[in-house]
Formats: C-alpha cells, sequence, structure tokens
C-alpha cells in the first residue's frame, strides 16, 4: 500500500521535471520548500540519478560531455545554489528532449543537441532547466499534495520499487506533464537571467523554442517528446521576447567553435 501510495502522489510529479515546471519560487528564485531540507533534496536527487543511469545511455565522449558540463556550469555558477553540486550529462538519445530531476541532475539528449545549432541555444535549455531545480519545482508540488511522507520513504530506502517507476517516468515523459503558462514563464525567466548573468546571449533560448515551435508546425509529431514534456505556444515566445526587451536587449556568446566539434561528435 505504501509503495502504492507513493506512486500515486509522485508520480506525476517528478515526471514534471522532464522540461516543465511546478508553481512559483521564492526569495531569489528559491522555492520554499520549508517541508523538505535542501540535504535531504540532494540526497534524493542522487538516488534518483542512480536509477536515470541504470536507465538510460549517457554519452562518455570526454569532450562532448565536458564542453556541456562547463556551460552548465556556468549558468549554474550564476544561481543562488552555487555552493551546491551540479550535474550535466548527455544522453545518447535521438529524441529531441532534455530532463532534470531534483539535486541538480540535468540531461539532455543527443537529439536536442542535434537541434541546438549554436551554443547560446544549447545555453538556453540548461539554464531553463537548471531553473527548475533552483526552484524546488518538485518539493513544491510534492508539499501541495501533503506527500511529503513518500519522499521520506524512498530516502529511507522503503520504495525502490516506487524510486525505480518515478525514474522510468520522467525518462519518458507522459500525459501528465502539463503546467500553467505562469509555471512555464518562471523558469523562462529565471532561466534568461542566469544564462545573461553567466556570459550567454539570452536570444539563444528565444530562438531554440521558435526552432523546435516550427518544426513542430511543419512537421508534426518531429519533436513529440519535448513537446509532451514542455507545453510551447507562440505565446510563451512572446513572453520570452519581451523579458529579453525588459532586460535591455543584452547580448553575449552566441556560438564557439569547440561547441561546434563537441555536437559533432555526437551527432
Amino acid at each position: 500500500m505504501r509503495n502504492k501510495t507513493a506512486l500515486l502522489f509522485l508520480a506525476p510529479l517528478m515526471v514534471i521535471f522532464a522540461m516543465s515546471c511546478g508553481s512559483g519560487g521564492g526569495i531569489g528564485g528559491i522555492g520554499t520548500g520549508a517541508s523538505v531540507s535542501l540535504d535531504d533534496e540532494w540526497q534524493l536527487g542522487n538516488q534518483m540519478a542512480a536509477q536515470v543511469e541504470s536507465q538510460v545511455k549517457i554519452v562518455h565522449d570526454p569532450v562532448a560531455e565536458g564542453y556541456v558540463a562547463r556551460v552548465g556550469e556556468r549558468i549554474h555558477a550564476a544561481t543562488p545554489l552555487a555552493n551546491r553540486p551540479f550535474t550535466y550529462h548527455i544522453v545518447d538519445d535521438p529524441s529531441v528532449n532534455a530532463f532534470s530531476i531534483p539535486g541538480g541532475h540535468v540531461y539532455v539528449n543527443t537529439g536536442l543537441l542535434a537541434q541546438a545549432d549554436r551554443v547560446d541555444m544549447l545555453a538556453g535549455v540548461l539554464a531553463h532547466e537548471t531553473a527548475h531545480v533552483v526552484a524546488r519545482h518538485v518539493i513544491k508540488q510534492v508539499e501541495q499534495q501533503q506527500a511529503i511522507g513518500a519522499i521520506g520513504s524512498i530516502l529511507l530506502g522503503q520504495n525502490p520499487g516506487a524510486l525505480q517507476q518515478i525514474v522510468a517516468g520522467v525518462i519518458a515523459g507522459g500525459a501528465m506533464a502539463r503546467f500553467s503558462r505562469a509555471d512555464e514563464k518562471e523558469a523562462d525567466d529565471l532561466g534568461l537571467q542566469y544564462m545573461a548573468t553567466a556570459g550567454y546571449d539570452p536570444h539563444g533560448m528565444l530562438d531554440m523554442f521558435q526552432k523546435l515551435l516550427s518544426l513542430e508546425k511543419g512537421r508534426p509529431g518531429a519533436v513529440e517528446r519535448f513537446f509532451q514534456d514542455h507545453p510551447l505556444t507562440q505565446d510563451r515566445i512572446n513572453d520570452i521576447q519581451n523579458r529579453i526587451n525588459k532586460m535591455g536587449n543584452p547580448t553575449g556568446i552566441v556560438d564557439d567553435p569547440a561547441y561546434q566539434d563537441a555536437r559533432r561528435r555526437v551527432m
């Protein structure tokens, strides 16, 4: 019964980290998450990351993985959680998708790298995912569902089956990963701020999302996995443009030959 209850509450909550968001953040963009400490969240994330790496094929090319990790770390250093460990990995999967889980673990598929023509476009995705973690969206959703006990049972090692199924749902994406424009806007806004502070041109996020929306319109189903996990509309893209305008239309790094080299190695 405990396993069933944990899945009932947590499956739709953890799945949202497959490139989607929960409710808004608190001071400095960090979600309240008062019922779960950061230490416990990072412990939960490490357990989930071990399951992720048992269910997907992680790219271990040192050049490509190292480059993505360096971009991610520049963004992570611009966040209020810069003192917490974050990891950035490439998943060998041709579907266009990226996801993150609690505790600072961010994953980007090779299929998404194939569509990220420039490093600022990759930075936009990594910044968005990093913002999910910083805002502690999953933990806040768990609080709203009063499912703190389910997290506790996983942390105590009492729900290994539930943990495996939760991670499988995160990787696959799912119909339950649907969130409001306000939820997505928070991650967009925070991500734009982080990537600009890290020195990347925030227009990269705008161009990345616009490209994927155009792909979906021209070839329905071409980026189905991505759209399952991140509802994307022209209105949302317009909101990103407006946010960039309010930031003073900043510029920064757009592309890098080293990124193109890294990208070719995994495409």
